[in-house]
């Protein structure tokens, strides 16, 4: 797992990630991670490529041989960024469309930091807690779990227990769907 650390920001990128992004890096061009509409509803985190351009507005920063360039007006919303590779890039962003519910702002934000301590214990493990679907009429909330630790036991189902004990302190939400 490696941490970028900006200011008082993290992202983070997987052991998987890294060896993805290494593995399909291109001849002077580098990696640019910034978000799209940012401050919209419908705002998305997105890693390209990109020719580097030095300018106050991009910060760069390499990890052993990847170079990055990350957004710096986008970075308040890229903290905890997790990415990871797992036959696609998968980018867990707090601020991005995908990721943030607003059908309820409040539930929102404690699925959000429960969602951060959980992820905070997954980093150990080379994985992440992917919040697929969530939907407040219904009290419907699909998580998934991507890891690949070879050196502990961590499995899906000790993973389900964890998560399911986690949310049954929360009344709001009835119905918990985790992946098989």
């Amino acid at each position: 797992m490696y941490i970028v650390k900006i200011y008082n920001y993290n992202i983070y990128l997987t052991d998987s990630c890294y060896k993805y992004l290494y593995n399909n890096k291109k001849n002077k061009m580098i990696y640019k991670i910034f978000i799209k509409n940012k401050g919209n509803v419908f705002s998305k985190t997105k890693i390209y490529y990109s020719t580097y351009k030095k300018n106050i507005f991009n910060k760069f920063i390499k990890i052993k041989e990847i170079n990055i360039l990350i957004d710096i007006l986008s970075l308040c919303f890229l903290n905890n960024t997790c990415i990871h590779y797992k036959k696609k890039l998968i980018i867990n962003s707090p601020n991005s469309f995908t990721n943030l519910f607003l059908e309820n702002k409040i539930l929102s934000k404690i699925i959000f930091l429960l969602y951060y301590i959980i992820n905070k214990k997954l980093i150990l493990h080379n994985g992440l807690l992917k919040i697929n679907y969530f939907n407040f009429n219904k009290k419907t909330l699909c998580l998934f779990f991507y890891g690949d630790c070879v050196n502990c036991n961590l499995s899906l189902k000790t993973f389900n227990k964890f998560v399911l004990k986690i949310f049954k302190k929360i009344k709001l939400i009835k119905i918990i769907k985790l992946n098989e």
